[in-house]
């Protein structure tokens, strides 16, 4: 399986590679499906704000990163993601942690703050260093997040810093089995992340 996925991919960068091949151009994004849920401030015990994922370098851009040695990436020619990268990313992490976190109001960015007990937060950072496939045929999602705490009497302080290394192995063939092992790896990140935090809360 893993063969015929690497011989999948290096025909593919060839093609890119090509200009008298013409390829059509595939797009992908996570699929999540979205459920219908609401929730009220006021049945919540805390706030969790999730900033914009912010990925190193050409990962954000939307080729489909492939790892092609220790010091080389490959970004897809034909192979795109849907929307940039840490949108996705973002939207993605916001919507598994309010479904993980049933006590907590947990959104996305800095609203303006008008209520004071809504001026005492926790904020949530990540820092994607790896989001690609690899010619041995996985899927890696590494990086680190960072847990804030917000007071109006105290500030804003860190709480923890968490590295993360997920190397998955893909199962099916092809852009289509990377980008699904991608959003399982990347959800179960976030599944982790929410228990932990749930741990570290003040």
């Amino acid at each position: 399986m893993k063969s015929l996925f690497l011989i999948t991919n290096l025909l593919l960068l060839l093609a890119g590679c090509s200009s008298s091949i013409q390829t059509a151009t595939q797009y992908y994004q996570f699929e999540q499906p979205i459920g219908e849920s609401s929730r009220n401030v006021s049945e919540t015990d805390a706030q969790l704000r999730i900033q914009t994922v912010v990925l190193r370098g050409a990962l954000n851009n939307v080729g489909i990163a492939m790892k092609l040695d220790s010091n080389q990436i490959h970004a897809a020619n034909y192979n795109l993601w849907g929307e940039s990268p840490d949108v996705m990313l973002t939207a993605s992490a916001q919507q598994t942690l309010f479904t993980a976190m049933p006590n907590w109001m947990v959104i996305k960015g800095l609203p303006v703050i008008t209520e004071l007990d809504q001026q005492t937060f926790y904020e949530l950072e990540y820092e994607i260093h790896h989001f690609n496939g690899d010619m041995q045929g996985n899927a890696d999602i590494s990086g680190l997040w960072r847990l804030y705490y917000t007071h109006p009497e105290t500030g804003r302080r860190l709480v923890s810093i968490h590295n993360f290394s997920n190397v998955v192995a893909i199962d099916d063939d092809g852009y289509d089995g990377l980008v699904s092992t991608l959003e399982k790896t990347w959800l179960n990140i976030n599944l982790a992340v929410a228990k932990k935090i749930e741990h570290a809360r003040l």
